[in-house]
């Protein structure tokens, strides 16, 4: 088959096919009268001759598609009735950069980077084909591990994998932002109440208000004094203050009166029969 015919069939297969064909799969179209070099060379003279029309022929997701061009996306859109191109959130746009990023990666490991629970989102990517299953790991559980699809190449406009934009790239691009971004990261982490840094007055541990120090030490000092509890079980302890009984008074009472023995019951005795003695001397002397 001649060039220009084989250029002809193959913009046409372009033209109807609803998905990027890779090149091995042109090659089969022509039954082998085109070799995956030769297909490969056309392909490149009709992507750039595509370059001076309103459409455009290009690699992407592994295999080459006609597209149309971005600066008539709001005229498309207007015709589809429909938002320009498919919006995914924060979160999905976050856990699609690690998968891209990482994979095949598990959902523990996505979680363990994210610090917030994947699951909801994992489907949702995975529904819309952005996402799919590559397997399981060898590892305890066997945990299913997760890649990108050609959809994912697709929808970003990439070829491949490998031209997924580097860090480098990032902070070329954005680094300006990258710059406020981390700057104001950096004064929020030192807004923190509670941790000290530098400049603060506070870190070493003084407090900015005399008065707080004074409240501090009362509440102290009043949490050393003993309570009425502790004075009470204090005196129960020492001995020689404890005060006795009125039972205990009468019954030392009654033992004082008709209990006394020995020594002091006798002196009891010869102070009261003094006086008698005296008395008898007395008139003995006067009947002399």
């Amino acid at each position: 088959m001649e060039p220009e015919d084989a250029k002809a069939v193959i913009e046409n297969i372009l033209f109807v096919a609803d998905s990027p064909l890779p090149t091995a799969k042109i090659v089969t179209v022509f039954g082998g009268e085109m070799t995956a070099e030769e297909a490969t060379s056309v392909l490149g003279e009709l992507a750039e001759e595509y370059e001076e029309r309103s459409l455009r022929i290009v690699e992407v997701a592994e295999g080459w598609r006609m597209q149309t061009r971005p600066e008539y996306a709001p005229w498309i859109a207007t015709f589809f009735k429909m938002e320009k191109g498919q919006k995914l959130s924060r979160a999905s746009l976050e856990v699609l950069a690690i998968v891209a990023y990482r994979q095949p990666i598990t959902r523990a490991e996505m979680e363990e980077i994210r610090g917030v629970d994947c699951g909801g989102v994992l489907r949702g990517l995975i529904d819309k084909g952005l996402v799919k299953t590559m397997g399981r790991r060898r590892a305890p559980g066997k945990p299913m591990m997760y890649g990108t699809t050609n959809k994912f190449l697709e929808f970003f406009g990439l070829a491949r994998l490998s031209d997924l934009p580097t860090l480098d790239e990032f902070r070329a691009e954005l680094g300006d932002a990258i710059e406020k971004m981390e700057a104001a990261q950096a004064n929020a982490e030192q807004a923190q109440p509670g941790l000290p840094f530098d400049g603060d007055d506070t870190a070493d541990g003084d407090t900015a208000d005399g008065d707080t120090v004074d409240e501090e030490q009362a509440v102290e000092a009043e949490s050393e004094e003993p309570t009425e509890e502790e004075q009470e079980d204090d005196s129960r302890e020492e001995p020689g203050d404890e005060q006795p009984s009125e039972e205990q008074t009468d019954r030392d009472d009654i033992h004082d009166d008709g209990g006394d023995t020995g020594d002091d019951a006798e002196d009891d005795v010869v102070t009261e029969q003094a006086p008698a003695n005296e008395s008898l001397v007395e008139n003995d002397e006067d009947s002399r």
